[in-house]
């Protein structure tokens, strides 16, 4: 009974798809594109809506239909209705080669009514597959580190050097030990504590080891003695009491509580949008809505081991086009249009809101970022140092997602737990690797 009550919501689920994405619905005279996205940002559908109104004005033959998806369930819908073969025009996201291999992503080279030469290249270059542009950015995101900065400043740390002149991985560690201490409370205060429940932390810091990519066309490049000391380095944040020995087990909440508690010095991964979300905290805080102490947030860049350049972890998104099949011609031009002036520098309060730089040239120094000053200045700094991607084809990019979830991701967890060595981990990647990209 529940079998089949199961498979019925599936199929009622691929039919509200297949009807809902279908490009022959129309509101009278009007073509109606469809576009799919997610709550970028608090306030971001007010922004949308905006944007509809301002681009249905001048465009009185075409009529924007939208959705916002959750995050949670929002990338199974989308997957659904694209191997389905109805999805919808225009979706928020960023390129995979699953998307091209569909045949349905629509390459928009030589098809634009705008300049590539409007965005910055690092971010359009992230919106590229096999030298094919599948949409167009409305900010690049940065995932670095943050930091605490009364904790910084009782320490004598100066962030704003850092921020600007960046640090090597032995400077981290002499001041993250300064960190490590037991408070009045009798709560353990950590030099650094960072998420353990996937590889971001391994890739952090393999970017900051001369690894820039963790694979190219010919297989991993996580195979010789950089990753391990990479992986050793890490191990010792744990074995010097630097990092919680329960790192494996702490989640983003979990990281957000030890750095709301003054319990970490340091902590990643962070983003710019901290800013104003930790200020918003210390808000409630003020109004006695909820209970603490205030705490001052710090951008900071990812270590990097000495004699290595210093590279932010980042990328960017924004919406691409989709086609189903026999979609007219019209309409994919019509499709066209929308994406553009979704983003468009109009669009440019998206990256404003999340505290990042701009991405559309015409946008810059139109929107106020809220940050504080310092942190302004290393956000720009930050961005700077966010690497093109990688240039592989789809079916190499395919190959590293099953070497991450497989391989990677386990193996990472088990170094941070302490069940599995860095040389252990090492052969592991050597040989599963070697084994997926293979095939």
């Amino acid at each position: 009974m529940k079998r089949g009550f199961s498979l019925a919501l599936i199929l009622l689920l691929v039919a509200s798809i297949i009807l809902g994405c279908s490009n022959s619905s129309s509101s009278g005279s009007k073509d109606v594109v469809k576009v799919w996205t997610y709550p970028v940002h608090g306030d971001y559908e007010p922004e949308l809506q905006e944007l509809i109104k301002s681009f249905e004005a001048e465009n009185e033959n075409i009529k924007i239909e939208y959705e916002v998806l959750s995050w949670a369930e929002g990338p199974q819908k989308f997957d659904i209705a694209l191997n389905s073969g109805n999805p919808p025009d225009i979706y928020f996201g960023k390129p995979q080669g699953k998307y091209v291999d569909s045949g349905l992503a629509v390459d928009l080279t030589g098809k634009l009514n705008v300049n590539e030469s409007d965005y910055n290249d690092v971010a359009l270059d992230h919106m590229r597959i096999e030298g094919g542009l599948y949409g167009l950015p409305i900010y690049m995101f940065l995932h670095v580190w943050g930091g605490n900065k009364q904790l910084m400043e009782q320490y004598g740390i100066d962030y704003e050097k850092i921020q600007t002149e960046g640090w090597t991985w032995a400077e981290f560690k002499e001041l993250a030990a300064k960190g490590v201490t037991t408070k009045a409370s009798g709560e353990q205060q950590y030099g650094f504590v960072f998420q353990g429940n996937n590889e971001e932390l391994l890739d952090h810091l393999a970017l900051n080891n001369g690894l820039p990519y963790r694979f190219n066309e010919d297989g991993i490049t996580w195979n010789d003695d950089k990753i391990l000391e990479t992986m050793k380095y890490i191990r010792s944040l744990i074995d010097d009491g630097i990092m919680p020995r329960e790192t494996a087990a702490v989640d983003p909440a979990k990281r957000m509580e030890l750095y709301y508690n003054h319990q970490a010095l340091f902590f990643g991964r962070a983003i710019p949008y901290f800013d104003p979300v930790v200020e918003a905290h210390n808000e409630e805080i003020r109004e006695g809505k909820i209970e603490g102490e205030e705490v001052d947030f710090v951008l900071l860049p990812i270590p990097h081991n000495e004699g290595q350049e210093q590279v932010s972890f980042g990328g960017s998104e924004g919406y691409m086009l989709f086609t189903q099949k026999n979609a007219k011609e019209d309409h994919v031009n019509n499709s066209i249009k929308v994406l553009e002036h979704l983003t468009s520098a109009e669009a440019g309060q998206s990256a404003a809101a999340l505290a990042l730089p701009q991405v559309h040239k015409d946008a810059e120094g139109k929107f106020e970022m809220p940050l504080a000053p310092y942190n302004e200045v290393a956000a720009e700094v930050l961005a700077s140092k966010v690497l093109p991607p990688a240039k592989v084809s789809a079916a190499a990019k395919a190959k590293d997602d099953r070497f991450r979830t497989e391989v990677v991701i386990p193996t990472f967890q088990g170094i941070l737990s302490g069940e599995v060595t860095p040389e252990e981990a090492l052969e592991t990647f050597k040989t599963k690797g070697t084994e997926i990209f293979a095939q």
